[in-house]
């Protein structure tokens, strides 16, 4: 285990990261009911402009979360965030009559140069009930909140707004593809950055843990009424003003937390940063483990909260960065990693798996993605395995054809069309474990090194 020195009374003494006592997490705030499955970043965004007044449900007292957001809906989100507009006089577009609930906004909008619309013949319209996208969002927020930028040509238009996220950490553009829709908890999400970042200089992709002094993290949690646990390994250097990028490794259905710790290597590869091994659930003859309950839906899989409840713990503790938030695992643990990173996607930075696959028909955002696996593996089929690189392919809008990258000793190719969010896709050969055994299922030996070259080129 990595240890990390620590000042106490004036004296130098090596601290193992555990927890003494479980803690009953605190969760962050349910504004709606059925943002339970949520991630907790966007029910703390959600509540947070609930409570000043900006947002609100519907009347059945729900949020319908993942509902995407038309363009009318987006403008009154930005305008509500920071107060309402005046009054219309006439009409500002041909499709939005003076009197319309969203008339204040976008006329509002369109005085502002916020936006221009859609020249359709003689006629200029806004398309109010066309989803917006996440370019059109990014534009417009950006616009709303005093940020002079020239706009850019052709098909490209929207990247000099991307790069102004990025320039001052408020969404990562590795975060969201441009031309999907954006679900209503993502443009809450979007606006409280803004808000947060403008109004209480909050850099968003910074954790609550950032500027304070490290506070001991607890390993054992309660989550939905179980006391859960994990192993943590710190950097090797960490800072409480520069945040770490943070790895949440799962274990299989026969290897325990402490076995892949040892064997997976990350601790060696990645010494800059946090390492969380969370411990599954064993069943009553502690022969297996498991990620899920029978009958879970795909996105609501038990021990997703489990991985929330890590990353809320260690973000309130440490200083994390939150856009370096990295999944890995190993057969059951690389399903459900594959699981997690597709049920969190635009929160997950990367997911490296070996030998495992996934039961999701489709992910919530992009993750770049590394799947390794053995065309000859018997426990997990090497078809599955296909079908989650194409699963992830399509999330992240990459291309058909790729190109070999290293490490070579894995087979790897990486797709194209997709720099942002790459899937590294390494069908190796490797079937020989150090005791001379033949095993396709292994986690081969270069895995953790490659996983972390991986992790640390994005």
């Amino acid at each position: 285990m990595r240890k990390h020195a620590v000042v106490v009374g004036g004296c130098m003494m090596a601290m193992i990261l555990t927890g003494l006592f479980p803690q009953s997490l605190i969760a962050a705030p349910l504004p709606f009911p059925d943002m339970e499955h949520s991630w907790y970043g966007y029910r703390e965004s959600v509540a947070y402009l609930q409570k000043k007044g900006s947002i609100s449900g519907y009347p059945d007292g729900l949020f319908h979360p993942k509902d995407t957001v038309n363009r009318a809906e987006f403008l009154k989100l930005v305008f509500r965030s920071r107060g309402n507009p005046e009054p219309v006089s006439g009409e500002c577009f041909s499709d939005v009559p003076e009197d319309a609930w969203f008339a204040p906004f976008v006329c509002a909008a369109k005085r502002r140069g916020i936006i221009k619309g859609y020249d359709v013949g003689s006629r200029t319209l806004f398309k109010p009930e066309q989803p917006i996208v996440f370019a059109e969002a990014v534009k417009m927020a950006v616009l709303a909140y005093g940020s002079e930028i020239a706009e850019g040509s052709g098909e490209q238009w929207y990247k000099p707004y991307v790069a102004d996220l990025d320039r001052q950490n408020i969404l990562a553009s590795s975060s969201y593809v441009p031309w999907e829709p954006i679900s209503r908890e993502r443009a809450a999400d979007l606006i409280a950055r803004f808000v947060r970042h403008n109004e209480d200089r909050v850099i968003p992709n910074h954790s609550p843990g950032c500027g304070k002094a490290p506070a001991k993290a607890f390993t054992t949690l309660t989550v939905g009424g179980r006391e859960r646990s994990y192993l943590l390994s710190a950097p090797a250097h960490f800072s409480s003003e520069t945040p770490s990028s943070l790895i949440v490794a799962f274990h299989g259905r026969t290897n325990s937390n402490e076995q892949v710790r040892k064997y997976f290597g990350l601790d060696r590869a990645a010494e800059d940063y946090y390492i969380a091994y969370p411990a599954a659930i064993a069943n009553d003859a502690g022969t297996s483990f498991s990620w899920s309950d029978p009958g879970d839906p795909s996105y609501e899989l038990r021990d997703i909260a489990f991985f929330d409840a890590i990353v809320e713990e260690l973000g309130k503790s440490y200083c994390i960065d939150m856009d370096r938030i990295f999944v890995a695992g190993h057969s059951l643990g690389a399903w459900f990693s594959n699981s997690v990173a597709c049920a969190r996607g635009g929160v997950i930075r990367a997911s490296a798996t070996v030998g495992g696959s996934t039961t999701m028909k489709g992910c919530t955002g992009p993750t770049a993605a590394m799947i390794i696996n053995n065309p000859k593996d018997q426990s997990s089929p090497h078809a599955a395995a296909e079908t989650m690189r194409d699963i992830r392919g399509a999330a992240n809008a990459c291309g058909g054809t790729s190109k070999p990258v290293d490490p070579t000793s894995l087979s790897c190719a990486e797709y194209q069309g997709c720099p942002e969010n790459p899937v590294v896709w390494c069908p190796h050969t490797i079937d020989t474990g150090r005791n001379g055994s033949k095993y396709p299922h292994l986690w081969p030996d270069d895995a953790g090194k490659a996983i972390v070259e991986f992790f640390d080129g994005l």
